[in-house]
């Protein structure tokens, strides 16, 4: 079966200062090519990103028929292919390749695809290989180019959140007016049983049991931050759609200089082999998956015991 291609216009949307914080940014943001159709930079400034990110969802769902949304950070340096680059892979959804906007260590904003059951997601830490697309569990949200099917088809699993949230993800979405109507129902049978044959009963009693099962299910149990770059990552794969990036794509993030991946790639490999730096690295977080994976087990064991 062939693949579906996902083409159309694009909504062009940067979060951070309409204004000259970083001059190299927002110029290199300016400069991305765009095709007739697609709009002009949308800016828009929240208390926290993640607020601005799902006003942009808003704006561009609710108020535009654009076939694509482009996400772009006020605090990174763009070249003017990008959104060509990335649409031309006629994907639903799809990242560009950049770094934590930190220097010591330095780190992808990558993270590795895993099954739902599995948390925390594992950070990308090796150099990708070019001239490919990579399946990815989460990506920070600076350089996402995103179908306007994948949000409506995240929109339902959401039950009414927000599409960009930063969540602890111990349950499942869930409709808070099915969970109080069940909640009242069982209420009520206690009032009433004196008047109810006991079949009625155990029915009744059945069925508002039920709602709350399909309602109050647990996901990670732990109630940590979850970032929404990978929260959503997350649904859009329970709704059948896989994040892709692309390693040719590659904003530099403004440290105090703008640090692109070819920095990490110069810090954490030295002819073809990794650095000291990069096995500290993967040690480092294999050894914080470990204890963190094990805390985990034991706070879902204690729920669902």
């Amino acid at each position: 079966m062939k693949r579906k291609e996902y083409v159309g216009s694009c909504y062009v949307a940067a979060v951070g200062p309409d204004a000259w914080e970083y001059p190299e940014a927002r110029d290199s943001i300016s400069r991305i090519l765009r095709r007739p159709g697609d709009t002009e930079v949308a800016w828009c400034r929240g208390t926290k990103g993640f607020e601005a990110r799902q006003l942009h969802f808003e704006r561009w769902l609710d108020e535009t028929k654009h076939g694509f949304m482009l996400l772009l950070d006020a605090d990174e340096i763009y070249e003017p292919d990008t959104l060509e680059r990335l649409r031309s892979h006629k994907l639903p959804y799809v990242s560009g390749y950049h770094l934590r906007r930190r220097w010591a260590p330095m780190a992808p904003l990558w993270f590795k695809p895993a099954p739902a059951h599995v948390w925390p997601r594992e950070p990308w830490t090796d150099v990708p290989e070019a001239g490919k697309l990579h399946e990815l569990g989460g990506s920070g949200w600076g350089c996402i180019l995103i179908h306007r099917e994948v949000a409506e088809a995240v929109k339902p699993l959401l039950k009414g959140e927000p599409f960009v949230l930063e969540d602890d993800m111990d349950v499942w979405p869930y409709d808070l007016a099915r969970i109080l109507a069940a909640m009242r129902g069982l209420r009520t049978l206690t009032t009433e049983t004196n008047a109810l044959s006991l079949e009625t009963l155990r029915r009744s009693v059945d069925e508002y049991t039920c709602v709350l099962e399909q309602e109050i299910r647990p996901l990670r149990v732990l109630k940590e931050h979850i970032g929404s770059d990978i929260r959503f990552p997350f649904f859009a794969r329970e709704a059948g759609y896989r994040l892709m990036g692309d390693p040719a794509v590659q904003p530099a993030h403004i440290v105090n200089y703008p640090l692109d991946p070819s920095d990490y790639e110069q810090g954490m490999m030295s002819d073809g082999k990794p650095t000291k730096a990069l096995i500290d690295l993967k040690a480092k977080i294999g050894k914080d998956l470990r204890a963190n994976r094990a805390r985990l087990r034991e706070a879902q064991a204690a729920v669902l015991k």
